[in-house]
């Protein structure tokens, strides 16, 4: 599949024309793109009831992504925003981390409308529009998820020293990003890189696994470009929850 530059091109000027309390702009997509959206996330869609936490699969039922085409920014917002308060905002690429939590503490989650090229369907090291709407814009069409993000978000903007701040984004990596939970005996998932890739769906279950303790968790490095080699699994996503908040709670100077 090769997308017109002209497209990108225009997806990103229409980003970055993007402000703070507008509506949110359309983005063009080609024909090809909306093929890949298709087959990726029917994939997909067949691999969460299987592997995915029961929290996901119905959250997925309220926000119902169409199967045919690429969803706009715009519709899943709209659907967001009746369910759990949250909005999307769009900005191209990887958006740097102050950039992304600060919107989160005021219940925005920045998203990138681009789409991965097909030669990593099953894997993208780089977030796309498959991984922001499949992944992050499922989860926070659930309440406890979307309040989840928000704390993240805050405790992001009131970290008093880089230590901390890294310590926040460990976290939010093995929690909201390649999180597990125990449901009827097996790990589900429950973080969106996880969800939104067929390489990390296919592969999660043969990772090492750990079970998950706040400090261990921040204590391990992230590497983004690869699946996941080590995962860690909390008993239920109300242990990860409470874990998480409390956390939060105890580490920052609000």
């Amino acid at each position: 599949m090769t997308v017109c530059l002209d497209v990108r091109a225009e997806r990103e000027r229409v980003a970055r024309a993007f402000r703070p309390g507008q509506p949110l702009p359309d983005f063009g997509y080609s024909s090809e793109e909306d093929a890949l959206w298709s087959r990726v996330f029917a994939t997909l869609r067949g691999m969460h009831e299987h592997f995915s936490c029961v929290r996901y699969q119905l959250a997925a039922q309220r926000v119902e992504l169409p199967t045919g085409r690429v969803p706009q920014l715009r519709e899943v917002s709209r659907t967001l925003r009746s369910l759990t308060g949250f909005e999307l905002a769009p900005a191209m690429g990887a958006v740097p981390g102050p950039l992304f939590y600060a919107p989160l503490a005021e219940g925005i989650l920045t998203s990138t409308p681009d789409l991965r090229p097909v030669t990593e369907q099953l894997f993208s090291p780089d977030p796309d529009v498959i991984h922001e709407l499949v992944g992050h814009g499922v989860m926070l069409a659930d309440p406890e998820f979307a309040q989840l993000y928000r704390w993240f978000g805050r405790a992001a903007v009131h970290a008093a020293s880089d230590e901390v701040r890294t310590a926040i984004s460990r976290l939010f990596w093995f929690t909201m990003e390649v999180g597990l939970v125990i449901e009827r005996g097996h790990p589900r998932a429950c973080g969106a890189a996880i969800l939104s890739s067929v390489a990390e769906m296919e592969s999660f279950v043969d990772a090492e696994l750990r079970d998950f303790r706040v400090e261990d968790v921040i204590a391990s490095d992230i590497d983004d470009s690869i699946c996941q080699p080590v995962l860690f699994v909390a008993d239920s996503v109300s242990q990860m929850t409470d874990d998480v908040k409390r956390f939060l709670a105890t580490s920052v100077d609000w």
